[in-house]
C-alpha cells in the first residue's frame, strides 16, 4: 500500500489538492492520503489528521496569535515524517510551514513532490536555493515558473493550471449589461476570517453605493468554505437585493461584475471572462512588511499573467467603498472597455494550458513512490 502525506494550509489550494487526491485514488484505490486540509480533501478521499480550520491564518502580524497551535502542528507532522511509512510527501503551496516540513522529509529519505510552488517570483526568491536541496520535483501551475526552477537545476513540470477544468469559458467575451436591464454583481470578500472581517464591510457598502447608481443591480455574496454564514451581516434594507451563496464560482457564468479580495478567486473570475475590481486590506504591520518584500507591481493574478493592469486594483487605503464603486461604474458604464477587458481575461486561458493537468501530477507522485528518479520522470513528461 502506498502512503502519501499532503499538507494544504489554505482553502485556495485545497480544491486543486482535492482533485489530485481523486486522481491518485483513481489510479491506486488502495493508496492512503493523510492530510492537513479541510472538507474538500476529506470528500475526495483523504484522511484529515489535522483540520485546516484550526490553523488557517494569513499575514505577518496575524500569525502571532496562532503560534502555539502552529508549533504543535509542525511537531506532529515532523514526527509523522520521521516515523516511517510515508512514501511521498506532497506539500501544496503554503511555504512557511511546508518548506520546513520538506527538510524533515529529506532527512527521513521521503521523496518530496511540491505541488503549486511558492510565489518566489513575487517575493521570497531566496527560497529557491533551499528548495534545490529539499525538493525532488516541483509541479508548477503558472508557465513562467518553469524557467525559474529550471535555471536553479530543480526538476520541474508544468501540467497546466487545474482551474481550467473548474471554470467554463463563455463562447465569446461578455457584454456590459444593457441600460435598465437587471444584472448580478458577485462579492467575494476573502477565504480567511481575518480578511473577510476587514473587507466584507467595505464591499457591502460599495454594493450599497452601486445600488444607488444602478437600481437594477442585484448582489450575491460568495462565501468561502471557512466563512460561516453568521459572520455575514446584511442590513435589513439590503436584503431584498443581496443574498448569500456557497456556489459563487458556479454562478460566475451569469455575473456581470465581480468585487473580490485579491486571491485565487480573481483568476477564477478571469477564466470566466467576468470583469473584476480587486480589493485588499490587511493590518498596517503586514502591509508595510509586504510592501518591502513584494517585487512585482500587481497583486491580482490576472494582471500578473497579463503583465499589465487589465483589471483595477484597490489596495489598503485605496480600498474604500467610494473608490470601489467608481471603479465598478467605469467598467459597467463603458461597453467597449467592458468587452475588451472580458476578452483580455479570456485570453489568459491559453496562457495557462499545459500538458495533462492534475492527472499527470498524480502519475508523477506514484512514480516517485515507486522509487523512480525525478530527472527521468521530467524527461518522460516532456517527451
Amino acid at each position: 500500500m502506498t502512503n502519501f502525506l499532503l499538507t494544504c494550509g489554505e482553502t485556495s489550494g485545497e480544491a486543486h489538492a482535492a482533485r489530485l487526491v481523486r486522481e491518485l485514488k483513481a489510479r491506486d484505490p488502495s493508496c492512503t492520503v493523510r492530510a492537513l486540509g479541510g472538507r474538500e480533501l476529506e470528500e475526495a478521499g483523504a484522511e484529515i489528521i489535522f483540520p485546516l480550520e484550526r490553523y488557517a491564518v494569513m499575514g505577518f502580524a496575524e500569525i502571532v496569535g496562532k503560534l502555539p497551535s502552529l508549533i504543535s502542528l509542525e511537531r506532529s507532522l515532523k514526527t509523522l515524517l520521521k516515523g516511517g511509512g510515508i512514501d511521498v510527501f506532497i506539500p501544496v503551496d503554503y511555504p512557511g510551514l511546508n518548506l520546513r516540513l520538506c527538510r524533515y522529509a529529506k532527512a527521513s529519505n521521503v521523496p518530496v513532490l511540491y505541488f503549486i510552488s511558492p510565489q518566489v517570483w513575487a517575493w521570497g526568491a531566496w527560497r529557491v536555493r533551499s528548495m534545490k536541496r529539499l525538493v525532488d520535483l516541483i509541479a508548477v501551475i503558472l508557465p513562467f515558473e518553469v524557467d525559474i526552477y529550471r535555471r536553479a537545476g530543480i526538476p520541474v513540470v508544468f501540467p497546466g493550471h487545474p482551474m481550467l477544468a473548474d471554470v467554463e469559458a463563455p463562447g465569446r467575451p461578455k457584454e456590459a449589461p444593457a441600460k435598465g436591464a437587471p444584472f448580478t454583481v458577485m462579492l467575494f470578500p476573502g477565504s480567511r476570517k481575518q480578511e473577510f472581517d476587514r473587507l466584507f464591510p467595505v464591499l457591502r457598502e460599495a454594493a450599497r453605493l452601486l445600488k444607488e447608481r444602478y437600481a437594477e443591480a442585484r448582489f450575491a455574496i460568495g462565501l468561502a468554505p471557512l466563512i460561516r454564514e453568521e459572520a455575514v451581516r446584511i442590513p435589513a434594507d439590503m436584503r431584498p437585493y443581496c443574498r448569500i451563496t456557497r456556489r459563487g464560482v458556479e454562478e460566475l457564468e451569469n455575473a456581470s461584475l465581480v468585487l473580490a479580495a485579491s486571491g485565487t478567486v480573481t483568476l477564477q473570475c478571469a477564466l470566466s471572462g467576468t470583469p473584476t475590481v480587486v480589493c485588499y486590506k490587511t493590518s498596517p504591520v503586514t502591509y508595510c512588511i509586504g510592501a518591502l518584500l513584494v517585487k512585482i507591481p500587481w497583486i491580482a493574478m490576472p494582471n500578473v499573467l497579463a503583465g499589465r493592469a487589465v483589471i483595477p486594483e484597490l489596495i489598503q487605503s485605496k480600498a474604500t467603498p467610494e473608490r470601489i464603486m467608481e471603479a465598478a461604474s467605469s467598467l459597467l458604464g463603458d461597453p467597449e472597455r467592458y468587452r475588451t477587458v472580458s476578452a483580455d481575461l479570456l485570453a489568459l486561458r491559453d496562457v495557462l494550458k499545459g500538458s495533462g493537468g492534475t492527472a499527470r501530477v498524480a502519475e508523477i507522485a506514484l512514480s516517485l513512490a515507486r522509487g523512480e528518479d525525478a530527472a527521468n520522470i521530467v524527461s518522460s513528461f516532456n517527451r
